[in-house]
């Protein structure tokens, strides 16, 4: 179900005086623009506005948090643009903040909804987008664990760009997706046998933008490298859980007494052994030993009991990367080759918007919208 309701919305023109998202979480079939009616972007509407429209007051435009919503109804129906609007009643359109104009309700055409997507935005507006809404869930919730992993967006069979992966036995690209609990708040784009590892100091960067504050970040044993132990532990503040193989030796250079060895040794540079062990840890990783200080905190997690339980919540990742798909047709089957990148960042950029209504709503189940059509 739900906790208390945060925010209240009025509604006017016959539609409701008065409404909170609580009346419809056990309702079927329920609008999706209403949902989206309770969704708050104002700041980030504000942004694209300064950042992607010139500066003219007598050229018209639509407001931008309808057309983001629009954007929104359009991935959640798995519509054309030209259906998106010529499905959408006055009712929806009131909903999402569109205006009457002379008794008429003044809608974008498909065109300028497209227009909008592909050349307002682009992909630098949707990346930009993307990471504003990440750091606004990570900043809304208290969830302290992170994790990324890659997830396949199938291309059609006949896809002559696609490529094929064996591992999933099909043509594709690939997302990889950071998460905070069950919250997505950073993607990447890549060729299908792109490896995952490469891409995650891009992910790194990003949470460090954000300035998240957590305790794990969670990995499978594709990112399994000492460099990327010791830039999560460096840069984050955060334990790293990345899955080793089951022959994983403990290794030698990053055992206590090594490390205190490089310590001293580095005396010129200001080491000491006399330093708090994180001080040692940090002064390693800053004076060209960041591999011995991934070797310590890889020996860390091999021999670490709770080791499992932490990595168990890496468990996550398929099962929310399936709901996407599930509801956003996360792929990229039929597709232009130069629009892929694009709307897979839309088609992300919009589940994230649905889960911060969730979220700014306060709503349990984060990422359940089953009852909204």
């Amino acid at each position: 179900m739900c906790q208390s309701m945060k925010y209240y919305y009025d509604v006017s023109d016959g539609i409701c005086t008065r409404d909170s998202i609580a009346n419809y979480l056990n309702t079927d079939n329920v609008s999706i623009c209403q949902f989206l009616y309770f969704l708050d972007i104002d700041d980030i509407a504000s942004y694209v506005e300064s950042s992607y429209y010139a500066d003219k007051d007598w050229h018209f435009k639509y407001k931008v948090s309808s057309m983001i919503k629009l954007i929104v109804v359009k991935c959640y129906r798995n519509l054309s643009f030209e259906k998106t609007i010529s499905t959408l009643t006055k009712e929806e359109a009131q909903l999402l903040s569109f205006e009457y104009n002379n008794g008429i309700m003044n809608l974008p055409s498909s065109a300028t909804l497209h227009h909008f997507v592909k050349y307002r935005l682009g992909e630098t507006g949707l990346d930009e987008v993307m990471f504003k809404i990440g750091k606004k869930i990570s900043k809304t919730t208290t969830i302290r664990d992170v994790k990324t992993d890659s997830t396949p967006l199938e291309a059609s069979r006949y896809d002559k760009y696609a490529d094929y992966n064996p591992h999933y036995n099909c043509k594709m690209d690939k997302a990889h997706i950071t998460m905070i609990g069950t919250l997505p708040i950073y993607m990447t784009h890549t060729k299908g046998t792109a490896h995952d590892s490469p891409e995650l100091k891009k992910h790194i960067d990003a949470l460090v933008k954000m300035e998240v504050d957590i305790d794990t970040y969670a990995l499978d044993g594709g990112y399994d490298s000492f460099r990327n132990h010791a830039d999560i532990w460096y840069k984050l503040n955060a334990k790293p859980v990345i899955a080793y193989s089951s022959d994983s030796k403990i290794h030698c250079e990053g055992t206590v007494e090594r490390v205190d060895h490089w310590v001293n040794k580095m005396w010129k540079l200001g080491g000491s052994v006399h330093m708090r062990y994180g001080e040692k840890l940090r002064f390693l990783y800053e004076n060209g030993r960041e591999k011995q200080v991934g070797m310590h905190l890889r020996n860390s997690n091999i021999e670490d009991e709770g080791f499992d339980d932490n990595y168990s919540l890496r468990r996550e990742c398929e099962r929310v990367h399936n709901h996407i798909k599930r509801t956003m047709k996360f792929d990229i089957r039929g597709i232009r080759n130069d629009s892929k990148k694009l709307y897979s960042l839309m088609k992300f950029v919009a589940y994230q918007l649905l889960v911060t209504t969730n979220l700014q709503n306060e709503v349990k189940d984060t990422n359940s919208f089953a009852n909204y059509v």
